[in-house]
């Protein structure tokens, strides 16, 4: 599987956590509930992808393009055109 594509599963699977937890019953134990953790663990994993994701090539980032620009990833390189995994 590309880095692009797992990169797009982790990402739906995290937004299927977060709606999943919001229309789960409220109770005391929250943190318990199956879509919390998977919220938190799915949030790390792509915090992990974002930052290590860069053009094997030219060394820029693919995800993160400035403080307030970010771009979901392809399997080519945005600056020079090369493939990536």
């Amino acid at each position: 599987m590309s880095k692009a594509i797992k990169f797009r599963v982790y990402l739906v699977t995290l937004i299927i956590c977060v709606v999943g937890f919001i229309f789960s019953p409220a109770s005391s134990q929250f943190y318990t509930n199956p879509f919390y953790i998977g919220s938190f663990v799915f949030a790390i994993a792509l915090i992990i992808i974002v930052i290590n994701y860069f053009c094997p090539n030219c060394r820029k980032n693919q995800v993160i393009q400035s403080a307030t620009n970010y771009r979901l990833p392809t399997n080519k390189c945005y600056h020079c055109e090369e493939e990536i995994n």
